[in-house]
Formats: structure tokens, sequence, C-alpha cells
């Protein structure tokens, strides 16, 4: 393929860019006729919050930029409110990769262009300020405290309209959590997400189809496209080119949008390559290009979560309101964080208790039912990314404490529904009636049932940590700016970078940094 002739994309209205057959700039499976021959300046691998927010910094300072995303772009007819067949053709491994170990924990991982921000619920908080003075105490990652990271914070909450959600769209289920709160002496607030005129529909886990939501294919990549950038979508990157201490570009395949059969070869050199391919996509691609050492892979983190169902006498229509509205963050000290959700009907029927006639009758309860969850800090687990016959392998251990954290989250979360007022709650743990009933059971149930790893139904889609910032190039892959040790010339720009918990949903986090790097990179290139 010859180097593409860069046409800029005309400025576009919020939220319009998934309606649009083309966007100049962006090459499709169809595109590709032969292998794939490029070079440029900046070759970012991944197109999720880190890598659009990167590309987007990078855009219209005359050099030229190349993202590469492994599945393709999503438009508005492409998304459907049928969560398993979007989470089957959209994620890695048909929307169920496992980290493996005394849990079996799934995990989403899209594969499309903007990355996990298309199937998120779009909440973005900062890490917390104890966090990064963590990062710097006992990781020796220096420049990233509050007051450092506030201006790239801002930035990017400006531009993706980072704003409280608004109450016209909470919904019952949403308002029933703020309620429950109010009436345990909790505080509570609106969560803050990347949304504008968003119209309660509840749709975030399988992408937004009114375009309210700002995902990076909608907010982020149309700007990088208008400044110069150029993308191609279903490319997967198989490994880095390291010659003589250097990375010199990428090779991988052009695959299909849905199921990745592999067809044209693809080979890119670039000046500076940026991993952004997420905490388990980056470590993989580093681990098949020989990058073993440094502790690459290892330092696997999670915020393992947990879900409990509550039935109310009335009906709420839990259809109605945004997917994720209210947030608790009185026990954050503690490693809890409760908050309210929602998801397609069929990722939480698998929690309804018994077969048959039983298993019908919660059926027809279903516009009586809200769902809360909570997640946890996950700094008593750890797990690993490594290789195995050139495949990803996935292990991860949940520590005794982290089960103590999740029981009592769990725990909590009866009591705010039996607090609500619900009628019964479903808690989907080993140990405890899979029925509790108001008046005759409580948190305390939980609280005092011997509860191990293996009785908890637990996930995570907040995954951290596998290339780890710090200033030990013995444990830590990279250094502060995300810099690879070792080797020249290659960047990481993910929440794999994040040495410990951000104590906060990570996306915006992740953002914050590629912001950073991308005002740092015109300085060495």
């Amino acid at each position: 393929m010859e180097a593409h002739e860069v046409a800029a994309a005309p400025s576009l209205p919020i939220g319009q860019v998934a309606g649009r057959e083309r966007l100049d700039g962006v090459y499709e499976h169809e595109d590709y006729t032969g292998p794939v021959l490029e070079q440029c300046d900046y070759l970012i691998v991944g197109s999720g919050p880190g890598g659009s927010t990167l590309a987007r910094t990078l855009a219209g300072q005359g050099k030229r930029v190349i993202v590469v995303e492994a599945g393709p772009w999503l438009r508005t007819p492409d998304l459907v409110p049928d969560g398993g067949m979007m989470l089957a053709k959209h994620c890695w491994d048909g929307g169920a990769r496992l980290l493996m170990g005394n849990i079996i924990a799934p995990t989403i991982q899209p594969r499309c262009l903007g990355g996990g921000s298309v199937f998120n619920a779009a909440i973005c908080m900062r890490a917390s300020a104890a966090s990064l003075e963590t990062w710097e105490e006992f990781h020796g990652v220096k420049g990233l405290l509050e007051s450092d990271l506030a201006p790239f914070y801002e930035e990017v909450e400006a531009f993706q309209n980072v704003v409280p959600t608004e109450e016209h769209v909470q919904g019952q289920r949403n308002l029933l959590f703020r309620e429950a709160c109010d009436n345990l002496g909790w505080s509570v607030e609106p969560l803050p997400r990347m949304a504008k005129d968003c119209i309660g529909s509840g749709e975030c886990i399988t992408g937004c189809r009114t375009g309210a939501k700002q995902s990076m294919d909608r907010r982020g990549i149309p700007e990088a496209v208008e400044g110069g950038v150029e993308v191609f979508c279903s490319v997967q990157v198989d490994r880095v080119v390291v010659r003589d201490g250097r990375v010199d570009g990428v090779e991988g395949y052009v695959v299909a949008p849905v199921g990745g059969a592999r067809s044209h070869r693809v080979r890119i050199s670039a000046r500076c390559t940026i991993l952004a391919a997420g905490a388990l996509g980056t470590p993989t691609i580093a681990l098949r290009s020989g990058l073993t050492g440094n502790g690459v892979g290892s330092n696997l983190r999670l915020h393992p979560s947990g879900f409990v169902m509550g039935v109310f006498d009335e009906p709420i229509d839990p259809m109605f309101g945004a997917t994720q509205g209210f947030h608790c963050l009185d026990f954050m000290d503690s490693g809890i964080k409760l908050e309210s959700l929602w998801a397609p009907y069929s990722v939480f029927a698998r929690r309804y208790p018994g077969m048959g006639k039983s298993f019908q009758r919660y059926l027809k309860k279903f516009d009586r039912m809200a769902v809360w969850d909570t997640w946890i800090s996950g700094e008593a687990s750890v797990g690993r990314v490594s290789l195995v016959g050139g495949q990803p392998v996935y292990t991860y251990d949940l520590g005794d404490a982290d089960v103590r954290r999740l029981q009592e989250a769990n725990a909590k979360l009866v009591d705010m529904f039996f607090a609500a007022g619900a009628k019964e709650c479903l808690p989907g743990m080993g140990q405890v009636p899979s029925v509790m009933r108001r008046g005759r059971h409580s948190g305390d149930d939980i609280r005092s049932a011997t509860i191990t790893a293996k009785d908890l139904q637990t996930a995570s889609n907040h995954v951290f940590g596998t290339m780890a910032m710090g200033r030990d190039d013995g444990q830590h892959p990279t250094d502060g700016w995300g810099k690879v040790h070792g080797v020249e010339d290659l960047y990481v720009c993910d929440t794999s970078l994040f040495p410990t918990s951000p104590a906060a949903n990570p996306q915006l986090t992740a953002m914050a940094l590629a912001r950073r790097l991308g005002e740092e990179l015109p300085n060495r290139y």
C-alpha cells in the first residue's frame, strides 16, 4: 500500500460521527488490498482513551501520526441493545476474556475504534491524591502528584464534557440508590460522566446509539483525524520490531472486523512507537517481542467487583435512566466503592435463583428490579500476563483481605436495598440465602457467613498495572513518562502504567497521562 494522502476531515458536531459512512483518514478492512507498508513519526497501537487522547494531542504538529486499532469502526446501525451479541462480536475472546486463579474473573475488553470507552458507562473520576502520593513515595514516580496532573485532568474533562449525571436522566433505580444512602446517613453524589445531552437510555454497555456518550470514536478520534492523524482499523499488532536496542515500529496483520481472521501482512516503521492496547494487550505485545525483563506482565491489578439485585413492590421501569447515576464514596478509605448500575437484561438474568417456574417468576419481576454494584481497591490481590505457546494467559488470585472487602461491600448493598424499601435481594453468593427477604434477612447474614473466594461471583473491567511506572528498572517496566526501560523509542500510554489502584474509575487518569505525554514527546522527537 502506498502512503495515503491525508485529507482533513470536516469539523463534525458531537454525536454525529457514528452515523457517517466515511471519515477521511480512517481506513477500514475493505481499504486494504495487499500488504500494508507505512512509515511515520509516531505510531500509536490502540484507540482507547489513552491512545485516542495521545493522537489528538500530537495532531496538527506537522508530523505523521498513525493509530492502529485491531477492531472495526462501529457506526450507529452496528449498535444494538443485545448484550450477548455485542460483546461476542466486538470484544476479545467473545466477550468472555477470563482471568483464572483461585477465582474465575471475566473481564470485558472491547475490540473496536474507541476501545473500552465505547462499551463502558462513561464514568470519569480523578485518581485520589493518596494514590498519586503512593506512586511517588513507594514507586519513585515523579511529577504526577495531584497538583501536577490537575491541568491535564482539566483539559480532558472540558474536552470530553465530563459533567455530573443530570437529575432528569437518573430514573427511579438510580434515585432509589440515593434514597438508600440518605436513609442510612451516607453521603451520595451524582457520578461524573463524559456525556452530552444524555437521554437516559441505559445502553452505555452496548454502545450509545444516541451519540450522547463522548466515547473516543465520537469525541477524540474525529478531531485527531481533522488534525492529520491517520487511523488504520482492523489491524492487529503482533509485536514491536526491536533493532540494536531501539524499537522501529510494529508487525502484524489486517484482520476481519468480526472474528479476527487474518489476511494481509502489516509492517509500519516509526521513529517513536507507543503501546496503548490496554493492560492485557500491551504486555502481550511486549512479551511477544522478546521484552521479558523488568517485570513486564507482572503486577496485574483489578478492581474486583460484585453486584446485588433488589426486587421492589412497585414497578420502577429499570430500562430508563443513566447506566450509572450515583455513587457513595464514604468507604473508600476501606477500599470500597458503591454505585448504581444497569446493563442489558441478559447480563443479570443469570443471577435469578432456581430453574423452570422459579426462574420464570423472577423474569416476570424484571420491571420491579434494580441493580447496585460495588468495586474494591484490590490491593491484596495480584496476577500476571504470561505467554504459553505464544498465546496470552491471564492469572489472578483474590487475596483474603479482598474477600473480606467484597463480603462487607455486598452486605452494605443488601442493607441499602432494604433501607430503600426492597422486598427481596438476590446476592448471588455462596454460603448465604439465594433470596434474602426484608424483615427476615439483612446484610449481617452476609457478614456472619464463612465466605471464601470461590463463594464470590466477581468480575472487573478496571484492569491495570502490567507495565507499571517506577524508578526500579528491575521491577518496573516503564519510567514516569511511560518510556519502556532498556529499549529506546518505545512508550506505553494506557492503564497498564498504574503501579497501584488509582482509587477511582481508571479511564480519566489514562487520558490525563496521555495528554501529558503528548505534550512531552515533541520535545524528544
